[in-house]
């Protein structure tokens, strides 16, 4: 847990997830590669397991929940997969067991209502980008 909580407590996963989610082209292909290898270290600690603690839900899978909502919010605004069943079998699982949960699925902000969200926030980065 110590070595999960070190990678993830360092603010990698998520900064990797958003540069590729406010990026575009070229620089999204580029910020894909450490989002991709961030996501293969989550994959490895899921091996085996339900959740990240076992089989029930823990306090790194609530550390970690944004990704099971986020993700395929930002893949949708993007028109890009990030993580793909077949790269992330364990993770992918892992997103949909954890969003089948009653207390997390119930608790979800409506999934239309955040993608416009999404893309409105994802707008003044990509105006930005081409404007430089």
């Amino acid at each position: 847990m110590a070595r999960f909580w070190a990678k993830f407590n360092d603010d990698k996963v998520l900064p990797s997830v958003w540069q590729f989610f406010i990026s575009q082209g070229k620089e999204q292909e580029e910020a894909m590669v450490p989002a991709i290898e961030n996501l293969k270290f989550l994959e490895q600690q899921l091996k085996g397991q339900k959740f990240f603690g076992g089989d029930t839900i823990g306090f790194l899978d609530l550390a970690v929940g944004w990704m099971a909502n986020l993700v395929s919010i930002f893949e949708a605004v993007t028109g890009l997969k990030l993580i793909v069943e077949e790269k992330f079998p364990h993770l992918s699982t892992w997103m949909q067991d954890f969003s089948d949960v009653p207390a997390i699925k119930e608790n979800w902000p409506p999934r239309e209502r955040m993608i416009t969200k999404f893309q409105v926030m994802r707008e003044p980065y990509l105006a930005a980008a081409t404007n430089k």
